[in-house]
Order: structure tokens, then C-alpha cells, then sequence
């Protein structure tokens, strides 16, 4: 599953990437380079296809041939519990140590 380089909403569409689509959530464009599996911000073009033609704005649309979707792991990042909410999950999980060490 691929997602937005600039918001990492995830692209859900297992279809190919249409050159005027654009992200739900920020409305940036997918079929960019910056979105590539081919881009690379240190290659000589910016770009790992040498026969790619050379795109002057990387995070807009663009038309080459050779897009691929990068695909990336999109994480999500666990809730921040309140104090009380802490203290009750660290004495849980120690009185569930406690429970497994001491089980017969």
C-alpha cells in the first residue's frame, strides 16, 4: 500500500496511480516524483531511471512513463494514555510477571 509523501495518508487504490490524482487529506499530487519507487534525491537527475525524462518540479504532477508508486510502511502511532491510565497498565503488567513467575 503506498501513501502520500507529504502527509502519509495511506493510497488505498490498488489500481494504478492516474496522473491527476491527489491526496484526500492534503491535496497533493500522487503521480508525482516524489512519490516514485525511481526517485532518489541523490542520484545525478534525482531520478534512479536514466532514461527518464528530467522533471523540474518534484512534487508536482507530472506524465513520465517509467512512475512506479513507492510503497511504504505507514505506522500507526500508539495513543498517549493519561497518568492514571499509566500507572494502572505498569501495575497490570507487573502483577502479570508476578502471576507467570510464581505459576506452577
Amino acid at each position: 500500500m503506498g501513501a502520500c509523501y507529504k502527509c502519509n495518508e495511506p493510497y488505498l487504490n490498488d489500481q494504478a496511480v492516474a496522473a491527476d490524482a491527489v491526496c484526500q487529506k492534503c491535496s497533493s499530487w500522487l503521480h508525482c516524483c516524489a512519490n516514485c519507487l525511481h526517485y532518489d534525491e541523490y542520484s545525478k537527475n534525482k531520478c534512479r531511471e536514466a532514461r527518464a525524462p528530467f522533471v523540474f518540479d518534484r512534487h508536482g504532477r507530472n506524465d513520465c512513463s517509467f512512475f512506479r508508486f513507492r510503497v511504504k510502511v505507514v505506522e500507526e502511532k500508539p495513543k498517549k494514555l493519561s497518568p492514571q491510565s499509566e500507572q494502572k497498565m505498569k501495575e497490570t503488567k507487573a502483577r502479570d510477571a508476578l502471576n507467570d513467575l510464581f505459576r506452577r
